[in-house]
């Protein structure tokens, strides 16, 4: 779905942003055209990224930093494995 016209309102890649002082980057950034939710998507090679804190703690990180962005909007977060899984972040 996050690739898909119909199901959304606005998406952008590489998109640039500041989380403490340090300059990121997520890898697609999605708004969902039916529910509204912002969507986080960050690429991972790793099998099971939520086993790795590192990995779990930039992604939160990453939704924090849109939620700031959009308050009172649901902002979701989620990782595009490898293997083709979308494994969200709860």
């Amino acid at each position: 779905w996050a690739w898909d016209a119909e199901l959304i309102a606005w998406h952008a890649n590489e998109v640039p942003l500041t989380i403490e002082g340090q300059s990121l980057r997520i890898d697609r950034l999605v708004r969902r055209r039916d529910t509204g939710d912002w969507w986080v998507l960050d690429y991972k090679s790793a099998n099971e990224p939520l086993d790795r804190p590192e990995m779990r703690d930039q992604l939160a990180g990453y939704r924090r930093a849109v939620a700031a962005l959009h308050p009172g909007e649901a902002v979701r977060a989620a990782f595009l494995t490898a293997q083709g899984r979308l494994i969200e972040a709860v």
